[in-house]
């Protein structure tokens, strides 16, 4: 009967709720791929008394952190936190930071720049390593002189197609006894910056310019040139209006001749494009006169000066080559913030230097102003370099405008089902004044694409300065190419993003620094062979919650040993009562 009664309960499977002390989960986390089978080890260590999990863990009651560098990602971690310091390793070296402008142009020299730290290595050489699929494109090599010590440098690298590469920086001591990698992506585009020339009547000095510039490949020209009035000669896509400011906001630079037939109008729409636009400026005087551009320079009185000799005119005081003018103009008192560009001086003295190429902000513009009135005239390659000076400027002027909207990924190379922070600016409600009760709104959409993935929107919120936004983007779990797009009424832009197995970050080295930081964060930092010590720190810290346990006594195996001897038993009783 008792078997019986065991086989009828386990049928019918009973179950009991009550409240018990649960195992506290726990992150065990590698800071880097060298310390991985030390994590692995510590996690079998507490695996009896915890429930571990093995990577950042939201809802972890607390996390233990394994290597000897701050974590990448430190929203990631949950308090209190520990550490587990490897075993001191002499010589050792550290990639701490790398860093590459995010969207290079196509074949532009691209500085990568790195900071790393040596400790235990003074006397040896450390080599640098910059590979693009798996090919070195450079190297270099320094000597350490202290036994922790801390370099900088940078590397180079020539993209020669437009698309995403991703780039790793390798470290490595002399005789590979220490070596790291850092990975990090560079979004190549080729880029060809907007400029729109606008003459208010014929001009010679804008005429020559727009030649020179319309022959630099990196630069796209619309013009509208004034003949007559209500007739122009157009070239491009150029608006009708310098009053029209969704129209004037396309192009990265306006350059201006003849600015003293320009109306107030014009002036006030070229005001609201630097202040709102943050765009460029830039007037070719070829006269002096007056007018409304006055109060757009804001420069009071000017001089003037000529030489039948001829003025050179160059950005820097040694330079031997330039723009040749016979005529100039300058403010007698450059305005409050205005910086110089270029100087002249005599041909055949170096005295008299005067500001006649000069800059100055317009909110968060730049306003630029020639007063070499007549260098059209001076054209020959052989005695000035009149193309390659307005090729420079110009596009000097156009590249430091800013893109209706920027797009940056924190780290662009992750690991899948790693996190990373998205930050956009949009620029008009970043450049719109409250002070008037002026306001900007925009409707904004974020999606992540590509390598398979059904588009996945991503949310942004507000974040610091109105026009600034920020977002949280989960890696996709399969490896590939991705692109994060963001986009308004008007404008859109992306960023690039790469999901690979193995990716490894540049951090912050250093015991003490990790130490203070983990003990910041209410833990403690143990050496690798003090397993006990961490265990009753944990379980000082980490209080068992009380939670409801479902339990199925029946579903227990030992169960069996009972049945099977009662079930021994009927047998033998039976037996011996000559039963069968």
């Amino acid at each position: 009967m008792a078997a019986i009664l065991i086989a009828v309960a386990a049928v019918i499977d009973p179950a009991w709720t009550s409240l018990r002390h649960g195992r506290p989960e726990i992150a065990v986390v590698a800071l880097d791929a060298s310390n991985a089978s030390l994590a692995r080890r510590v996690a079998d260590e507490l695996d009896d008394g915890f429930t571990v999990i093995g990577a950042p863990f939201g809802g972890a009651a607390g996390t233990v952190v394994v290597g000897d560098r701050m974590p990448g990602r430190l929203d990631d971690v949950r308090t209190p936190v520990f550490a587990v310091l490897p075993a001191q390793a002499t010589p050792s070296v550290q990639l701490e930071t790398v860093s590459v402008p995010p969207r290079p142009g196509l074949h532009a020299r691209v500085p990568v720049a790195f900071t790393l730290r040596a400790a235990g290595a003074q006397g040896l050489s450390v080599e640098i390593l910059l590979e693009a699929g798996g090919v070195v494109v450079d190297r270099a090599v320094h000597e350490i002189s202290g036994s922790d010590a801390s370099l900088a440098g940078s590397l180079t690298f020539v993209p020669t197609a437009e698309g995403a590469v991703p780039l790793r920086v390798r470290a490595g001591l002399a005789g590979g006894s220490a070596a790291a990698s850092a990975d990090l992506l560079v979004d190549v585009r080729e880029q060809r910056r907007t400029v729109l020339f606008w003459d208010a009547r014929p001009s010679w000095m804008s005429t020559f310019v727009r030649r020179a510039v319309e022959r630099d490949a990196r630069i796209t020209v619309s013009s509208r040139i004034m003949t007559s009035r209500g007739i122009s000669t157009d070239a491009g896509q150029p608006p009708a209006s310098l009053g029209e400011q969704p129209s004037i906001a396309q192009f990265d630079a306006i350059v201006l001749g003849a600015p003293e037939a320009l109306t107030d109008r014009d002036v006030d729409g070229l005001d609201a494009y630097l202040r709102r636009r943050g765009g460029g400026v830039l007037l070719l005087l070829d006269r002096q006169a007056p007018g409304p551009w006055d109060r757009l320079v804001g420069a009071g009185a000017w001089s003037s000066s000529s030489s039948a000799a001829g003025l050179l005119i160059a950005r820097d005081a040694g330079d031997s080559t330039g723009l040749h003018a016979s005529e100039i103009a300058w403010p007698a008192r450059l305005p409050a913030g205005a910086r110089p560009v270029a100087f002249s001086r005599q041909v055949s003295t170096t005295a008299d230097a005067r500001p006649v190429v000069w800059q100055s902000a317009v909110g968060a513009g730049r306003l630029v102003v020639s007063g070499a009135l007549d260098a059209w005239r001076f054209r020959d390659n052989a005695t000035s370099a009149f193309d390659a000076f307005w090729q420079a400027i110009v596009a000097d002027v156009a590249g430091a405008t800013p893109p209706p909207i920027d797009v940056s990924i924190e780290q662009p190379r992750l690991a899948p089902g790693e996190f990373t922070n998205v930050r956009v600016t949009l620029l008009e409600p970043t450049l719109t004044r409250g002070d008037g009760g002026e306001t900007a709104s925009a409707r904004i959409a974020a999606t992540l694409e590509g390598a398979g993935l059904e588009s996945r929107d991503v949310q942004l919120w507000p974040h610091g300065r109105p026009g600034e936004l920020q977002g949280r983007v989960r890696a996709p779990d399969v490896p590939g190419h991705y692109r994060l797009t963001v986009s308004d009424d008007r404008s859109r832009a992306d960023a690039a993003l790469i999901v690979n197995a193995g990716v490894t970050h540049a951090a912050k080295a250093g015991r003490d620094l990790l130490a203070a930081w983990v003990r910041a964060h209410g833990g403690t930092a143990f050496e690798a062979g003090e397993t006990r010590a961490l265990r009753a720190a944990l379980v000082a810290s980490l209080q068992p919650k009380r939670r409801a346990v479902t339990w199925h006594p029946m579903r227990s195996a030992w169960w069996i040993l009972p049945f099977s001897l009662l079930l021994a038993l009927e047998w033998w009783l039976r037996r011996r009562r000559g039963q069968s």
